[in-house]
């Protein structure tokens, strides 16, 4: 059978089967969507995408693959039973194909039951195109029938900015190359800054695709996305998880700082009503409370919309309003998509989502839902002077060579990890021979050896959950959850200090492996090197009353890494402080 027969024996005998991969929500801890991914028959030779578009390439049969592939991801998806957005992969240049028939995925949608604002046709830069304003008049169209648009592998080729200038999509999706390995490369960063900068001008939701590792979430989160998708969260699946499910929600979870601020602290009683009330009922309420901005629309306790005190009075403000809207149900005005976010989604997360709203209303109102359940509202403007509360507390105590957190954070984290009885471990680390170095080479220098550490601390720790402070000086502190991976990561700080702090010194010095300097009595004696004394202890959060006991339990576990006149890690096994008897 030729490859052309093949091809067509699976388009006409409905053999293609759809896969689904989530977008996850981080600000809302919801699935955003599904992207719907093509394969043929297991062991065919046709089974991938690429093979399958080479050879409809080849053969003249993209515009026939193209429709089999929508026809099969919107039926599968429908019988998913989900509220979320389906994403469909277009080669764009099938748009422009005179034989292609317009109007199909609109009429693949109706015959489905599948609402048209709830497709994205997702437009790959990995395609060449060289008529984009013929692709212009497509998406236009697409845009008049209810569908939305999204420039899928942003970066992967030369048109990627100027589709979007001239497409305004409303999603990006940044290609995998600059997700991968994004937390150590200085220019990806600035890439994918730039694009979160353009998108929010142009009213644009950007995800990162292709994400394989915690430390790139982290690095996203740190960015400000807060779409997701990739095989770290989930891997394509003919039956994906419809909402996030405990694993997910702890991946997501564990590349945050431990923080108590979520937005659980804002959250206000506000009185609801169900769907069935009526737009006079509403009326009335907003009239007797001039303070009323906007009422949760609930049903079972689940939030369903939000009725905005001024869309009910526009309705009414007509000459005819009440006659024709009085008598009417409130989901005829209702917001339908209103901001929903998880209680205890932290507070950054938040303030990213609703930066993406161009047209932000300070004054408006969001629901907080647990566990899906409504729990109350919360308000922009409450979020974000929260927000600036706590840029302007971690400025206020973060070390100034570093940027670090100071000791008050350093105490916060201890004190919050003993109050909810997590296991916890502290690492205290301490140059050796530091002052010494300071009297030979100047405060200068080491200052830049205090920001060297400070930097290599945050590249081995690069996981959010790892909290990083500077005591002052050369003492540094890293606490974290108690995992199998630290003791590795301890040895990794000594074995990349060790291999770099000969740069600090001069040939000579760096040769002699020592330096001349005035020890304690003023005598002048020989001191190696720098080295860097790390001491580890896991408290326990039963028996240390306070961050005080963690602190001199760290501060024993670090004397004893620096008896060892070199580099080198003291894990102590004592695990609260021994008790002073009187006499």
């Amino acid at each position: 059978m030729s490859n052309r027969e093949a091809l067509l024996e699976l388009i006409e005998n409905d053999r293609l089967s759809p896969l689904f991969q989530p977008i996850f929500d981080n600000a809302s801890q919801t699935i955003l969507g599904f992207e719907a991914l093509i394969r043929g028959p297991a062991g065919h030779s046709l089974e991938f995408p690429d093979q399958l578009f080479r050879v409809a390439q080849e053969e003249d049969l993209l515009s026939e693959l193209e429709l089999a592939c929508r026809s099969a991801a919107i039926q599968r998806f429908v019988e998913l039973d989900t509220d979320a957005k389906l994403f469909l992969n277009v080669n764009p240049n099938v748009l422009k194909d005179e034989s292609h028939p317009t109007g199909s995925t609109l009429r693949l949608s109706q015959l489905h039951g599948l609402a048209p604002d709830r497709i994205i046709i997702e437009l790959s830069e990995r395609y060449p195109i060289d008529d984009t304003e013929l692709l212009s008049e497509a998406i236009t169209h697409y845009r008049a029938l209810g569908l939305r648009v999204a420039i899928d592998d942003l970066g992967a080729g030369y048109s990627g900015l100027k589709l979007w200038s001239e497409l305004q999509p409303d999603f990006v999706k940044i290609d995998r190359y600059f997700i991968s390995e994004l937390q150590h490369d200085a220019t990806k960063k600035e890439f994918v800054q730039s694009i979160i900068n353009l998108a929010r001008n142009l009213n644009a939701k950007v995800i990162a695709e292709g994400i394989e590792t915690q430390a790139e979430l982290k690095q996203l989160n740190e960015l400000g996305i807060h779409l997701y998708q990739g095989f770290y969260l989930c891997r394509p699946t003919q039956n994906p998880p419809l909402h996030p499910d405990s694993q997910l929600l702890e991946r997501i979870a564990s590349s945050h700082t431990p923080s108590s601020d979520t937005i659980a602290q804002l959250v206000k009683d506000a009185p609801t009503i169900p769907s069935t009330t009526k737009a006079h009922v509403a009326l009335d309420l907003f009239t007797e409370d001039k303070q009323l901005i906007a009422i949760p629309v609930v049903d079972d306790m689940k939030p369903i919309g939000m009725l905005r005190r001024e869309a009910i009075m526009e309705l009414f403000s007509g000459s005819y309003g009440r006659a024709l809207y009085a008598n009417k149900d409130v989901v005829r005005v209702m917001d339908r998509n209103p901001m929903i976010v998880d209680w205890q989604t932290p507070i950054d997360l938040v303030s990213n989502k609703v930066t993406d709203d161009f047209d932000v209303d300070i004054y408006k109102q969001f629901i907080v839902t647990q566990d899906g359940r409504f729990q109350g509202i919360a308000s922009i403007r409450d979020l974000l002077r929260r927000i600036t509360e706590v840029k302007v507390q971690n400025a206020r105590y973060a070390n100034p060579l570093t940027l670090l957190p100071g000791n008050v954070p350093i105490h916060r984290t201890i004190s919050q990890y003993l109050e909810e009885n997590k296991a916890f471990e502290v690492a205290y680390f301490d140059l050796n021979n530091f002052k010494p170095y300071n009297d030979v080479y100047g405060y200068s220098k080491g200052d830049r050896v205090i920001s060297w550490v400070g930097d290599l601390l945050r590249e081995v720790f690069s996981e959010s959950h790892h909290f990083i402070g500077h005591i002052g000086g050369d003492d540094f502190v890293t606490i974290s959850p108690v995992e199998p991976a630290n003791r590795d990561k301890y040895h990794k700080v000594v074995e990349r200090f060790e291999a770099k702090v000969k740069d600090f010194y001069s040939t000579a010095d760096q040769k002699k492996r020592y330096i001349l300097a005035n020890d304690r009595t003023g005598e002048r004696a020989q001191f190696p090197l720098l080295g860097i004394a790390v001491g580890v202890v896991q408290p326990d959060y039963y028996r240390c009353n306070s961050y005080h006991d963690v602190s001199d339990l760290a501060a024993e576990a670090k004397k004893k890494a620096k008896l060892e006149q070199k580099s080198a890690c003291f894990f102590s096994h004592r695990r609260f402080p021994q008790l002073v008897l009187d006499d």
